[in-house]
Order: C-alpha cells, then structure tokens, then sequence
C-alpha cells in the first residue's frame, strides 16, 4: 500500500502545487540523464582480462556453503560435486540455520557424513543475521591453517577445478577477493531471455569494476583472503546485500578485487514471477542499503573506484516511479476532470516521458553492447531488455522504499515448487492498475484524436508497465525445468531421503519430506559421479 499512498500524495502535489511536482520531475530527469550517460558509457569498455600467476603449492581453503531450507537433494548434490574438486588442501562447512522442518536438513547432515572428514554439517536454530550470521558462524569454526575462504551458494555446481583457477588470480598481496559470474543451469531456449537478463551485469558493470578498480562480491563463486575477512570481522548481517557490502569494505581497508569472466559455477534461477520479483526487490534495497556507507568513504579511497562502486551499487536503480506517478495523476484528471487541467500540467508529464525514455535508451544500450558479436545478437538483447523493463517498477520503489526507511524483511529466493501456486495477480497488481490506467487515457485519446504526441506517450508508459507479464512468460518455463531436475537429484539420492525419513518416523514421529516433486517417468540414473551440467547462459 505504500505505492499508492506515494502515487496518492504525488496526485494531490499536482494538482495544488504542480511547481513542486516539476522540480522533481527535473531533478528526477537530471539524475536519470546523469546515470544513463555513464552507463552508455561503460558499455564500451573494452573486455578486461586480469593477470595470473602459476599455482606452486595448495594453500589451505575453506569452502562455506549457506543453506535455508534448501530441498536437500540439491545441497547434496552441491556437496558431492565439491568432494571431486581437483585440489588438495580444504574443507567443506556447510549450514542449514532456521529450518524448522528437520526432514529438510537431516537427509543432508547424513549424506555429509558419507563425504569424509573434510566436510563438516552444522544445523543451528534461531541465529540471527539471515545469509551473512549464518557466514559468520562458519567463519568462526573454520581450520586454523585456512589461508582462503570461498563462499558457494547451497545450489551452485562448481568445476573440478575451480579453486586452482580461482587461487591464480591472487597474484599480488594487496588482492583479497576474486569473483566469477553467475550463470545458471535450469534455463532452455524459452527461459533463456531470463539468464541473458541477468548476464548483462556481469559483462557490463563487473568488467567496468575491473577498469574502475572497484571489484564487488556478488554472493556467490567468491573467494577471499581468510586474514582479510578475519579483520574486517566478517560480514554485516544489517546489510540485505552483505556481498556488495564487504566489497566496499575490503577497499576501505585498503585491499582490492578481481573479476575474472569464466564461468566456474552453475546455480538455479528463480522459477517464477514471484521469487524473481523478491529477489530483484532484494538487490536494488541492499545495494541501497549500501549507499550511506560509499559516501562515507569518499577521500578515503580513490576517486575511480568510489565513482565506479556509486556505478555498481545505483545497477540496479530506476528512477522512473516519480515519471509514472506524474503521468498517472495527468490520466485520473483527464478521466475525472474534477480540476482543469493547465499548461504546467503538460509540461510536468512531458519531461516525466522524456526522463523515461532516456532511461529505457541507456538500458537498451546496455543490452544491445552485451551481445554484441555473439549470435542473434540483437533479438537475444531485445528479449533480455523487455525483461529488465518489465521489472521498472520493482528496480525504481526499492530506492524509495529505502529513502523512506520502510521496513524489508530478508526473503531467500523460492528456486523450486511450492505446495501453493503464487498468484499472478497478486505479484502484478501495482504494473496492471498502473498500466490500465495509462492505456485507458491512450484509449480516450485516441478515440478524442488528440494531439498525436499524448497517445504515444501514454501509449509507450503503458506498455512499459504491461512488459512485466512477459517476465511471466518467459519465467514460467523455468518450473518445468525445475522440477525436473529436482526429480532427478531426488532419485539419485533417494537412498539419503529414506533414511532420514526412517529416523524421524522412529525418532521424531515426523512426516516425510513433503516438498520433493517426484517424476515416475524419470528412470533412476546409476551414475556414481555427478554430471557436469552447463548452459549458455554466460
């Protein structure tokens, strides 16, 4: 409801003091003006190759995998897929904190057992802090010989030889983090306009970071100096993007990152409109979250880098909620003229229109400059930017709803099925009653022949809006997908599933696991090792 109250206050502003709506609307095309500028900008860069050294010994590596309610064939999954990493010196610590149903995390601490005495399980209930305390609680229990500590999300597949590459790239002291892209393993042809969406950041703002020397964590495929983390005291549980965050702190502290573009890991995408739409909500807060802390460091490092973490952290930022509350205030006056409508009026909403256009221009180039030579170059960048505009209006409140200290509250991103089916309705609400509202005014315009400038321009806004049911579309895949291969781990590690079902029944008198999606027509794979499994997605 906050959304409306905003629009509520922005309708009354328009009407009794539209000034005050046009300076904002003039700022709010200032700033759009001054982001889109350096966006199109960095898109040109040329791609960044880091330097490496050769490997001469194995230094010792704790590798920490995070789990909330993770279905526990995927962990497993996870896990055994680090028991055939070609290295070595480590071990595995790996924690569920705050599952309340024991049939999810106790197959996994059984199976964990099995991997040998480098892998350790620990269940804690009731710690605080969200992904980062659970971080901090392993970061307290890792070996004393660790030199390295590499972060894995709960449903990442890494390659064999992921820390070997990962450690070459420490080739000077001052270098405390190396961080790989984010690619994704439950996408096909029709959900892969969603990967592309989310590998345009890598191949735009993490190739600048390495120009701007401004490298950030992006959660996951993260590898850092055990020293480093141990002084900076680990991560901020405050902070919704810890990973943004310990970024700037590790340049605060005078040490620096590396991106290196190749895909070491694969994880799972968000399977609908739902999750993908908290996850998103999530990254634009905290990178917000993030900003107050940028600015206190100005002066303290130097002045590319700040510009290029300001860069990073405002990715994710739109600012065309105040464009779309002006011109929703224009379309109720023209549908109930309860005051008339005067030259200011017009001005405010053409300069709304202009600050959206620059942003949609800025954000296409973005797209189009992340493809640029691959194949379908151009159909690929336009399907991933409809998706990315689709989401506007998530990327342009979560600022505001950071601005205005509202409340966010850490929700993991649902990856897998529900017993409950999210409403499509529910999660589109706001972009559909805007949207219509627009298109109505498009409508009567239309129907009016007004001015042909007017009709595009509430035609265009509609539009932009209505983009986010062709995330919906192009998401819903991603379950099918999903599903399968959930039901295949399953089978695979059924042999686990059973067993901690047997001793909860005998122990506990718990039910069986009942998120498991099972799949009859699925035959039971006799693999011993588990299969390497990449897209296209990177």
């Amino acid at each position: 409801m906050g959304v409306f109250l905003l629009l509520f206050s922005v309708l009354v502003s328009f009407v009794v003091v539209p000034q005050v709506v046009l300076i904002l609307v003039v700022l709010n095309f200032g700033g759009a003006l001054f982001l889109s500028f350096f966006q199109i900008v960095i898109s040109f860069l040329p791609k960044f190759k880091p330097k490496r050294k050769l490997i001469k010994n194995q230094p010792f590596v704790s590798i920490l995998v995070p789990a909330y309610n993770e279905p526990p064939a995927i962990l497993m999954q996870t896990l055994e897929t680090l028991s055939q990493l070609q290295y070595e010196n480590f071990e595995v610590l790996v924690i569920d904190n705050n599952t309340k149903d024991i049939s999810v995390w106790k197959p996994v601490e059984i199976f964990t057992k099995t991997l040998g005495e480098r892998f350790r399980f620990f269940h804690v209930d009731q710690l605080s802090g969200f992904k980062a305390g659970a971080v901090n609680y392993l970061l307290k229990r890792v070996d004393s010989r660790s030199e390295y500590i590499a972060v894995i999300d709960a449903d990442y597949l890494v390659k064999p030889d992921f820390l070997l590459i990962a450690l070459s790239y420490f080739f000077k002291k001052d270098i405390a983090l190396v961080q790989f892209p984010q690619c994704y393993r439950n996408c096909s042809q029709e959900n892969q306009p969603i990967a592309d969406e989310y590998s345009h950041f890598f191949s735009v703002y993490m190739n600048m970071a390495n120009h701007f020397d401004c490298v950030p964590s992006t959660g996951t495929l993260s590898v850092y100096k055990s020293e480093v983390l141990k002084q900076l005291k680990g991560f901020r549980s405050e902070i919704l993007t810890e990973d943004a965050d310990i970024g700037l702190r590790i340049y605060e502290a005078g040490y620096k990152g590396v991106y290196v573009d190749l895909p070491v890991g694969y994880g799972l995408m968000p399977y609908d409109i739902e999750a993908y739409r908290k996850q998103k909500w999530r990254w634009a807060f905290g990178n917000a979250q993030s900003l107050p802390k940028l600015f206190l460091m100005f002066k303290k490092i130097s002045f590319k880098s700040w510009f290029g973490f300001f860069l990073h952290l405002t990715a994710w930022t739109h600012l065309n909620f105040l464009p779309f509350a002006a011109m929703s205030a224009y379309a109720i006056i023209t549908l109930f003229p309860f005051t008339p409508l005067i030259n200011q009026h017009r001005l405010i909403i053409s300069i709304a229109f202009l600050s959206l256009l620059v942003n949609l221009f800025s954000k296409q180039t973005l797209f189009w400059s992340s493809f640029r030579g691959s194949e379908r170059s151009l159909r690929r960048s336009w399907k991933a930017f409809l998706v990315h505009i689709g989401m506007t209006l998530v990327y342009s409140e979560a600022w505001l709803a950071f601005l205005f200290r509202t409340k966010m509250v850490f929700d993991r991103t649902n990856k897998f099925i529900l017993t409950k089916v999210p409403s499509l309705i529910k999660n589109t609400y706001q972009e559909l009653f805007l949207g219509s509202l627009l298109l109505v005014v498009f409508i009567k315009a239309s129907y009016l022949k007004e001015e042909l400038g007017i009709r595009i321009m509430f035609l265009s806004s509609s539009f932009v809006l209505f983009c986010i049911y062709y995330v919906h579309w192009k998401i819903f895949p991603t379950k099918n997908c999903s599903k399968k291969l959930l039901a295949k781990q399953e089978l695979k590690y059924e042999k686990f599933l059973i067993e901690g079902k047997g001793i909860l029944d005998k122990n506990f008198h718990k039910k069986p696991y009942e998120n498991s999606f099972t799949c009859p027509t699925l035959e039971k794979s006799s693999a011993k090792k588990v299969r390497w499994v990449g897209t296209s997605s990177c």
